[in-house]
């Protein structure tokens, strides 16, 4: 049952005084806690708040055997033969375990997040992290991408099948509505763009493959194991999770308005900025995914023109033909 350094430190000090009978009560000890002269450093100011929360964990957390006195105001311990062993948490460390159960509550489907979330509960049950008093946790707001709903009876045999590394038999439903079955080697998972994808080998296809878990129809885990390709998880990234070719010495024009964003939103994580004397500027690049490159140049319309390589330049004016091809109007 962890606690943090803070917390521990009232924790023992509230127990000594319950050993030596000294009532103490939530608005005495706070006090005593902020205007105490103590040698570690640390600020021990709480609140009353703070102090019942204390007394409460003793109480559920550690069965430690407190009442009330109402003659005396404070609390006293019913019998002496009670002890308080308490292994510790730091602060940090719980900041972020409910900071990362917050973020998996919009990442992970059901029921995954309720049992990251019921996990972190417990730590909180079983703990007092001061911030709680600064901050209110529930304020901190993540607003995900558009996010594909996945079935549980699908998301949870993936994982598992993922964890322990077992072969699955999946049924497919492909972006031409064509089902599939097939047996499926889950070497890599990976959130990307609001959409959970799988990436791995494929027995029908007798290559890899990366699916993604909303066109799972089913999946039942065969027991049969693989052994983990270091090549398949290290192309799960952003650059290579869908196509491994990458391109070299890119160069966009953007304009103005896209100028501006590319700062806060940028193209790629080691992308050069090139103002140029219109407002706009140039994004130099040394190598990225194709794939990234073509579908980034697209969804910006007509903000941004690719300058080289020359056959990028060419790919995408191929698409956007064909594009404006089915938008015209049939006479």
């Amino acid at each position: 049952m962890p606690v943090n350094k803070k917390q521990l430190f009232r924790l023992v000090r509230l127990v000594a005084q319950l050993k030596e009978n000294r009532y103490p009560n939530c608005v005495s000890f706070a006090e005593e806690m902020r205007n105490g002269f103590w040698d570690d450093g640390l600020d021990h100011g709480c609140s009353e708040k703070t102090i019942r929360r204390d007394i409460q964990t003793l109480k559920t957390e550690f069965k430690a055997p407190i009442k009330f006195d109402v003659a005396k105001n404070g609390f006293y311990l019913t019998h002496h033969g009670w002890t308080f062993n308490c292994p510790m948490v730091e602060d940090d460390e719980m900041l972020a375990a409910v900071l990362g159960a917050r973020i998996a509550e919009h990442i992970f489907p059901s029921p995954m997040k309720e049992r990251i979330r019921n996990a972190v509960d417990n730590l909180l049950t079983e703990n007092n992290p001061d911030f709680l008093d600064k901050a209110q946790i529930g304020s901190l707001t993540i607003i995900p991408s558009n996010r594909a709903d996945i079935d549980a009876k699908v998301f949870v045999p993936l994982f598992r099948a993922w964890q322990e590394h077992e072969i699955c038999r999946i049924t497919y439903l492909s972006s031409h509505r064509d089902i599939t079955e097939r047996k499926f080697e889950p070497h890599a998972l990976v959130f990307y763009d609001g959409v959970w994808y799988a990436k791995g080998f494929c027995h029908l296809k007798k290559d890899v493959r990366v699916l993604a878990l909303s066109r799972m129809q089913t999946v039942v885990p065969t027991g049969i194991t693989f052994s983990p390709d270091q090549m398949i998880i290290r192309s799960a990234t952003e650059e290579t999770l869908f196509n491994p070719e990458i391109i070299e010495n890119v160069v966009i024009r953007c304009d103005s308005y896209l100028s501006n964003l590319v700062q806060t939103h940028p193209l790629h994580p080691e992308q050069e900025i090139v103002p140029l004397p219109d407002g706009g500027c140039e994004l130099h690049v040394k190598a990225m995914s194709k794939y990234r490159l073509v579908t980034w140049t697209m969804r910006q319309c007509s903000n941004a023109e690719i300058i080289s390589p020359a056959s990028m330049r060419e790919h995408v004016l191929t698409l956007a033909k064909s594009i404006l091809e089915k938008h015209t109007p049939k006479k």
